[in-house]
């Protein structure tokens, strides 16, 4: 089976997941999360503590088929899907079954459409599905309450045979992308609960959205003691990974990023430039200043020369505002 594309979107009570869809961000926007970033930075507040671990009761899980019937490939048993989801759900340390009813307490409901095509070409054929998940929990201002939205397609290929069940060939796949999208948000919400050690080792795993994930986090815990690891993910192939590393480095206030950036990037590539000479002017320091005011002078594009310029004068500007003198 081809892995499934999914969508997600970012619990309440976070700030926004990466999107996988925006691999490679444009430069004003990157730029306008640095700035900020910045914010973050001046405040120097105390490590956030992880949240306490939760559990939720688990109600009633409805999957309905939206697939036209007369284009209907075949028709999946969603009773069957309900179970299994269900179980899946259940077997994460993050819902507990709500048993017919759970009193006073809140009760996350899940949703689930699906959509089914198919296609058969002589002796070959592929299945195909896409899916969509609300978690929702109601009273929607209990502890830990769920909305959370969850899209994702698959497709299976398959030898056309005579007689074949074509509904539990679909339901097997309609199984495996629901299960991976609620895989990925079940981790995702263990990780924000996770310890400084276990966001650490995700971040230096092979990567993906849980290590974009796990940065964030240390960004949001201010972690400073993970900054020599962010520091080393500047030089990471992944574009995303170095920007994330980038943005918790400046959220930590941490000017060793600065020596880093100066000595690791290609000066012609002006979309990096760009990202980089931003970055620098926020985290500020004398190294800041000397690097900025030599771009200024000496790059051969003359868009990044006047960029690097006004950037140093607002290095300057803020360094006059607050007492020091800039050299």
């Amino acid at each position: 089976m081809r892995p499934a594309r999914c969508r997600a979107s970012a619990p309440r009570d976070a700030a926004p997941a990466p999107s996988d869809g925006a691999r490679f961000p444009a430069p004003l926007a990157t730029i306008a999360a640095l700035l900020v970033l910045a914010s973050f930075a001046c405040k120097h507040a105390a490590p956030a503590a992880p949240p306490p671990p939760l559990r939720t009761a688990l109600g009633a899980i409805v999957v309905r088929d939206l697939t036209p019937a007369e284009d209907a490939p075949a028709r999946v048993d969603v009773a069957a899907i309900e179970g299994a989801l269900r179980a899946r759900l259940l077997a994460t340390d993050q819902f507990e079954d709500a048993d017919g009813g759970a009193g006073d307490r809140a009760v996350t409901r899940l949703d689930v459409q699906l959509g089914l095509d198919g296609a058969e070409i002589e002796a070959r054929g592929v299945a195909r599905a896409r899916v969509a998940l609300h978690l929702v929990t109601r009273p929607e201002d209990a502890p830990g309450a769920l909305d959370e939205r969850l899209e994702g397609a698959g497709e299976q290929p398959y030898a056309v045979r005579a007689h074949m069940d074509k509904g539990a060939l679909f339901a097997t796949l309609v199984e495996r992308v629901a299960g991976d999208l609620l895989d990925g948000f079940t981790t995702r919400r263990r990780l924000a609960r996770a310890s400084g050690e276990a966001l650490h080792a995700a971040m230096v795993a092979d990567g993906g959205v849980l290590r974009l994930e796990a940065i964030r986090l240390i960004r949001e815990r201010r972690l400073s003691s993970e900054a020599p690891t962010l520091l080393t993910l500047l030089d990471d192939p992944d574009e995303p990974t170095r920007d994330a590393a980038l943005g918790a480095l400046i959220a930590l206030g941490d000017r060793r990023a600065v020596t880093a950036l100066t000595r690791s990037r290609s000066l012609r590539d002006r979309h990096e430039m760009s990202k980089i000479i931003q970055a620098i002017s926020i985290l500020g320091g004398d190294e800041a200043d000397d690097y900025l005011s030599f771009i200024a002078s000496s790059h051969d594009d003359e868009e990044i020369r006047a960029e690097a310029k006004a950037a140093r004068e607002r290095l300057q500007r803020r360094r006059g505002d607050a007492g020091v003198n800039p050299p």
